[in-house]
Order: structure tokens, then sequence, then C-alpha cells
């Protein structure tokens, strides 16, 4: 696969493309409620449904019918409700500090560093991520992650999909979208950033549904493949 332009900056989804997030949700889950003396699987059960009750949390602000609150807050209010829908008991504040803070523990995928250094060379490297800019910051020191802009969706009150969250990276880097490639593991999230005219590359991760062939402009098996494309194409 080759590209014959191109982009100007990519900007990159952070949770789930560039680090485990997944991972890193089930492992402090599974560490702090099994401590306590809860079943392993309950653990993971809390897990799966906190991810899935932050991701309609995030959608119920951007759509208005919930009042905005930081990422860090909307995950308290997905994690108390995981663990009551569980049949456990609540958690202790010192625990539910522990996983409300899950983000700045998150591991990133084996090739990302490496990835974000080689396409440093040629191209704005960016994040934008619906994390708060506090645990971005996190993240980025706990797993080695360099970037030279790195963006939280928090400013627009909205978080991504919708359009306003896409708003923050243009207007930062005074670029037209179509000089900008988004880059992710997610389909909503490349779908939201093709609505809006962003350039779009699909990378393969554990656990994601891959899209409908032909979708999106790239689709590569990890950023060091992303890197390898890219060195082909033309400035």
């Amino acid at each position: 696969m080759a590209l014959v332009t191109r982009p100007r900056a990519l900007v990159f989804d952070v949770m789930g493309t560039v680090v485990d997030d997944t991972g890193g949700i089930h492992a402090a889950t599974v560490a702090v409620l099994t401590r306590r003396g809860d079943p392993e699987q309950a653990a993971t059960t809390v897990a799966t449904a906190t991810k899935e009750g932050l991701r309609s949390l995030l959608g119920e602000v951007s759509a208005g019918r919930r009042p905005w609150s930081p990422h860090r807050e909307l995950r308290r209010v997905a994690i108390r409700a995981a663990v009551a829908d569980a049949g456990l008991a609540p958690l202790d504040p010192v625990d539910e500090d522990e996983l409300c803070g899950v983000v700045h523990r998150f591991d990133a995928w084996p090739d990302s560093a490496a990835a974000l250094t080689r396409l440093r060379a040629d191209h704005l490297v960016v994040a934008l991520t619906n994390a708060d800019p506090a645990e971005l910051a996190g993240l980025s020191r706990h797993a080695g992650l360099a970037w030279h802009l790195a963006l939280s969706a928090r400013p627009s009150h909205v978080f991504k999909p919708d359009p306003r969250a896409y708003a923050v990276a243009v207007d930062a880097l005074e670029l037209e979208p179509a000089e900008i490639m988004k880059v992710a593991s997610h389909t909503w999230d490349l779908r939201g950033a093709a609505d809006v005219g962003f350039r779009t590359c699909y990378v393969r991760r554990p656990g994601e549904e891959p899209p409908p062939e032909g979708e999106f402009e790239l689709v590569v098996d990890d950023l060091l493949h992303l890197a390898d494309v890219l060195s082909g194409a033309t400035a």
C-alpha cells in the first residue's frame, strides 16, 4: 500500500491506538477488586462495563443530554455504576481514586514509541484524545511517548466523534482538514474525522472490529507499518 502524497500532520487517537487502554483497565480493575476479595470474573465484568459505560457517558455529554464533566469524573461515574450493576459493594475512596487514575498508567503498544520517533522526522505528530490534559501528560510520560503537540478535546466541552472535538486540532494546527490524517484503531473515530474532511488511517489493534474494505485511505498493521508506508510518499 502506498500514498501519493504525505499529509502535513498526523493526528493520533491515543486510547486503544497508541496505548492499550482495554488491557490497562482490565488489569487495574482485577487488581483492585480481587485485592478486597471480589471474584476475578466479577472484576472482568466491571472492567468491560466501565469502558462501555464511559463511552456512553461521553456521547451523552456531546449530545447535550448530560452536563459537561471532565473525562476523569465521567470515568468515576462509569466505575460506580459498573460496580453496582455487578452486585458488588461500593469501592472505598482510595480504591475508587486508584481506578479513576488508571489512564496515567496505561502502557503503550510495543510499536508506538519507536514509530512516533520515526514519524516525527517528516510529519507533525499530534495527539488528540478525549482524555483530560493531565491524563494525556501522565500516560505520555509513563509510556515514553513524545508528541509535537498533545491535545485534549476538553476545550470543546464535547468528545470525539463530535465535529467540535476535531476542530480543536484544526484550530491548533492552523491547517485545512484535508492536510491532516487521523490515525486510529476505532472506526467510529475515523468516520467522525472523515466527516470533517480529515484523511484517514485505520490501525489494526487486538479486539477492534476491522472496517469494510476500502472505507479508509490507509489500513496498517501497526504504527511502524504506517511509518514504512509514509516513507514512500512524496512530501
